[in-house]
């Protein structure tokens, strides 16, 4: 064999490796890791194809006792917060093999840093989110949650509880979402003191939406809490519950943000139809609610094809509309790159950490987008956005252009 060949093996084997394909029972499933220029351990899109999906809980770094490992580590914490999502994955059908996104609460910077170190040493490649946030327990460094290819046919969500991984029996570590239509919820804020009336009015208003959208609970896949503080999520938590009676509470997931409102609450359900619309994704606003033309409050997603991005960061250390735009610019070339654009956004996500960062978020939007079809979104303002002299990060998921 020559010298020449052997690399050119490498270069083919590791393609194979960025374009992963994985053989479901009920037909042909895929998920794509596009790297483009990413570091090593992340991926700037993952698309996935024909899969059901994973959903996970916030998952910290508590061995099966509940106990906190590794108190001042964050290397030790790392690796248990790996263990459990690991642990989680394999009892809901899914595997590290088949991450597709991770969100990465750290304390720090260089937490968030490590993290990234560990999987690249594993060869994974998911997109990745990375918020500074304090988390609900104590000492705690690190959390996950995350999003995988699952396998099967069901056609109801399944909620998970691993018994390997430390939690309640009342509460899921993962829900498994079928394929077919996916409805993201908007976050649904509330004003006043945070107190059980402030979580109610929240998820009322949520299930007030999945009415409109003749869903149920049982429908629901995945709660997302901003709150604060964080050490109030146990009561948020136990308010949250009331709303799933006659079950296991979904997959729930808690950061800490720094707006004058309390509370706000995003949600992502199954959304059954009998026959899937041309559109790869729609948009409905709730009678009772205004409409926006930065976002909108639900984004129905038809399309059998999902491109999820990582957070995307400014290259350089700025601040202000040289930082914003840069943002912007990427996520609209990032979507290209994967087949997608600014018209086919379904869930957007803005994390700042300064109000200067709020405010060009608010200003670059309606510069960007078009106002008939801007994706379900939430923007936090949180302790930090994962990179060192940064104030703002976006993430995205998207559906193909033309569909």
């Amino acid at each position: 064999m020559s010298r020449l060949f052997v690399p050119v093996l490498l270069l083919a084997s590791w393609g194979a490796l960025l374009n992963c394909a994985f053989a479901e029972d009920n037909g042909q499933g895929t998920i794509q890791y596009l790297s483009l220029d990413a570091p090593a351990g992340m991926s700037r899109a993952v698309i996935v194809q024909g899969l059901p999906l994973v959903h996970t809980r916030q998952l910290l770094p508590l061995d099966r006792d509940g106990k906190l490992v590794g108190e001042g580590s964050a290397t030790r914490q790392i690796e248990q917060t790996l263990a459990n999502l690991e642990s989680v994955l394999k009892d809901s059908g899914s595997g590290m093999d088949k991450l597709v996104r991770i969100h990465v609460y750290a304390l720090s910077t260089a937490i968030v840093a490590e993290f990234q170190e560990h999987l690249a040493r594993r060869g994974l490649r998911p997109a990745i989110t990375s918020v500074l946030t304090p988390l609900p327990v104590r000492k705690a460094l690190v959390a996950v949650d995350a999003v995988a290819g699952g396998t099967g046919g069901g056609d109801a969500v399944a909620l998970k509880r691993c018994p390997s991984v430390a939690g309640e029996d009342s509460c899921a570590d993962a829900a498994v979402l079928p394929r077919g239509s996916i409805a993201y919820l908007s976050g649904q804020p509330d004003e006043g003191s945070l107190t059980a009336s402030a979580t109610t009015r929240a998820m009322s208003g949520l299930m007030r939406t999945l009415e409109h959208l003749q869903l149920s609970p049982k429908h629901v896949v995945h709660v997302k809490v901003f709150l604060r503080p964080v050490t109030s999520a146990q009561e948020v938590l136990r308010d949250v519950q009331k709303f799933f009676p006659g079950q296991i509470t979904p997959p729930v997931v808690f950061v800490e943000w720094l707006a004058a409102v309390p509370i706000e609450i995003e949600m992502i359900a199954q959304y059954p139809v009998a026959s899937r619309p041309a559109k790869g994704v729609e948009y409905f606003t709730p009678p009772e609610v205004r409409p926006s033309n930065t976002f909108s409050k639900v984004a129905l997603v038809h399309s059998d094809r999902q491109i999820y991005l990582s957070g995307i960061y400014a290259r350089e250390p700025s601040r202000g509309e040289p930082q914003g735009v840069f943002v912007f610019e990427e996520l609209k070339e990032t979507l290209a790159k994967a087949g997608s654009d600014l018209r086919h956004m379904a869930k957007g996500t803005y994390y700042v950490s300064d109000d200067d960062a709020a405010r060009w978020v608010d200003r670059l939007r309606p510069r960007y987008y078009d106002p008939t079809c801007p994706p379900a979104a939430s923007k936090l303002m949180v302790h930090g956005v994962g990179q060192p002299q940064r104030t703002m990060t976006v993430d995205m998921i998207a559906v193909p252009a033309g569909k």
